[in-house]
């Protein structure tokens, strides 16, 4: 009885981290590494937007984010202009929603990224209407309907409908909202 006495007394200690310090470590090492990633993560488009900044200074309502218009310039092959379309930036929409009990209203600034670069001139030409047609659209809108993502979601794509809808093919392939804010 004595022996077993002394076993109890003299179990060995385990060696080694406990679980918590190894998952404690674990999430440390993932939060720095995923800060790391942010911070080092490249950015294409600022690029572009700031050298779009400077080729289309004094234009009216329109950004060249693509840098490739028609004197040529950008990426890709000669004659692959396709690929290469400019994105637009709108002037900037203030509407008063269509809510009833309480006066809402909408600000938003609209980018439109054209298929083809060479369609610049055509949004100039209809800029008016593009603008009538937002600005119809947008004050139809009631706050219930924007507020969710998929609400937004469902606007962006009526606007496409809606400038699309002004030529006689598709020339705008994505609209981006660079500014979204309800009150």
């Amino acid at each position: 009885m004595a022996d077993e006495e002394n076993d109890a007394e003299e179990k060995p200690v385990k060696k080694g981290l406990p679980i918590k310090m190894i998952a404690v470590g674990l999430v440390i090492g993932l939060a720095v590494g995923g800060g790391v990633a942010f911070v080092l993560k490249p950015e294409p488009q600022a690029n572009n937007i700031a050298l779009s900044k400077e080729r289309t200074e004094g234009s009216v309502g329109t950004e060249n984010a693509e840098g490739g218009g028609e004197k040529g310039g950008g990426g890709g092959g000669g004659e692959g202009q396709e690929e290469g379309g400019g994105i637009y930036d709108l002037d900037p929409f203030i509407v008063n929603l269509a809510d009833v009990r309480k006066i809402r209203y909408l600000k938003i600034n609209i980018k439109l990224e054209m298929i083809r670069s060479g369609y610049s001139e055509d949004l100039t030409e209809h800029l008016p209407q593009i603008r009538d047609a937002l600005l119809l659209l947008l004050s139809s809108k009631e706050f219930a309907n924007i507020r969710t993502v998929e609400g937004k979601m469902e606007l962006r794509d009526e606007i496409l409908q809606r400038v699309n809808g002004i030529y006689k093919n598709n020339k705008v392939k994505m609209a981006y909202f660079t500014e979204f804010v309800t009150q």
